[in-house]
């Protein structure tokens, strides 16, 4: 999946409460709408992407005891939650989380053990922190017109020429 590329998009996730046990999400980038049946009652929730913490990878078992790494939209009301993409090996998984994190434009979490997150850009609230560049060396803006030599050397005067 590549994040830039997708700009809407349906996926179809289990809800236990649901009829037939299943809701329709989709989503772009500024909204996540959630639409299931309930008791014969058609629901439709449109949560906005910043409402989202971030985005959620994690490892869970499964009943025949083999790998199953999820990765998810995490908000603070477990309804709201979504799940993005499955997979029973980490071939590729990891891609998919970075790319649906930079989609969202939402930070990166790993769950080590159930109900504990542990996240891994660093950030301070919406900001994201990061190594500082090194300062721009003097002359710079110089440098790409002009070899450093060149720099060195006084313009000449532009002599008309006599035939």
């Amino acid at each position: 999946m590549n994040g830039s590329a997708i700009e809407h998009a349906i996926i179809w996730n289990p809800d236990a409460r649901a009829e037939n046990h299943e809701r329709e999400v989709s989503f772009d980038r500024e909204r996540v709408v959630i639409a299931r049946r309930f008791q014969g009652v058609r629901m439709r929730v449109n949560v906005p992407t910043r409402a989202y913490r971030g985005v959620v990878l994690t490892l869970d078992k499964t009943a025949a005891g083999g790998d199953l790494f999820r990765v998810s939209l995490w908000h603070g009301d477990r309804d709201f939650s979504v799940t993005l993409a499955e997979a029973p090996d980490d071939s590729e998984i990891v891609a998919t989380w970075k790319s649906w994190s930079a989609f969202f434009g939402l930070p990166k979490f790993v769950e080590r053990e159930p109900g504990l997150l542990e996240g891994v850009d660093r950030r301070l609230g919406q900001l994201a922190l990061g190594a500082v560049g090194a300062p721009r060396r003097r002359g710079a803006a110089m440098n790409a017109r002009r070899s450093r030599r060149r720099l060195l050397r006084k313009m000449g005067a532009v002599v008309a020429q006599s035939k």
